[in-house]
């Protein structure tokens, strides 16, 4: 007899021993076999094709040309082409007479005039004045734009020396404010002026001219004009 039948036979036994009954729970059956093995994966199909550019679209209109830089009309700018100005008239009147040109940095150079640079003489982009020693060799070429002042040393001020006028529209900013500032506080005929920049005086006498970026001061019978630049200017006396 197998382990079943005796539960079996052994709850009847209880059962009429018993006002109740009592199930077996069953056994688990054995676990099925495994399935198969996992198949394969079956390979990419092919990428579909490209589909076309579309059209490019026409360039638009150029816009209108913006206004021009800050510096395109300045006091400083100004300043510059009123110092080239004036040293191409003193190439012309004072070819033999020694000049002292005293540089915004507190540097002097001294010779005789020569030439601007690139040239010709009248060319209104120049950078460059070129000195010559006493026998027309060149010596030290200078940066217009950082002169302070040229004083010829061994002559009186020339009256057919011309100025460049105010420029139009007149500039605006904060170097225009101080430009005219000096230029107000020295008027011609100013007295007893000593001017400072770099560090160093570089013109002492009376405001013979007051124009617009530039002064020139004189000593006395208009002797050893100064030609100082009014935005290089730093520390006046008066």
């Amino acid at each position: 007899m197998n382990l079943y039948d005796k539960a079996l036979k052994k709850i009847e036994q209880d059962a009429c021993c018993k006002p109740q009954c009592v199930g077996i729970i069953g056994t688990t059956g054995p676990t099925g076999p495994a399935g198969g093995p996992t198949g394969a994966t079956g390979a990419t199909g092919p990428t579909g094709p490209t589909g076309a550019t579309g059209a490019t679209e026409a360039t638009g209109a150029t816009g209108p040309t913006g206004p021009a830089g800050s510096n395109a009309n300045s006091a400083a700018c100004f300043c510059v082409d009123q110092m080239r100005n004036v040293i191409q008239q003193i190439i012309t009147l004072y070819p033999n007479d020694n000049l002292t040109v005293a540089m915004e940095s507190g540097n002097n150079a001294s010779g005789r005039p020569g030439s601007l640079l690139p040239g010709p003489n009248n060319n209104p982009n120049s950078g460059l004045f070129q000195l010559v020693n006493n026998q027309g060799v060149p010596e030290e070429a200078v940066s217009i734009c950082r002169i302070a002042s040229i004083t010829v040393t061994s002559s009186t001020y020339n009256n057919a020396i011309t100025y460049l006028p105010a420029p139009t529209p007149l500039p605006t900013g904060c170097d225009a404010n101080c430009e005219a500032a000096l230029r107000s506080y020295l008027p011609a005929g100013t007295a007893s002026v000593d001017i400072n920049a770099g560090g160093k005086t570089v013109s002492q006498g009376t405001i013979l001219r007051s124009e617009y970026g530039m002064v020139v001061v004189v000593g006395p019978n208009n002797s050893n004009p100064a030609f100082v630049s009014l935005c290089k200017t730093e520390i006046v006396n008066k």
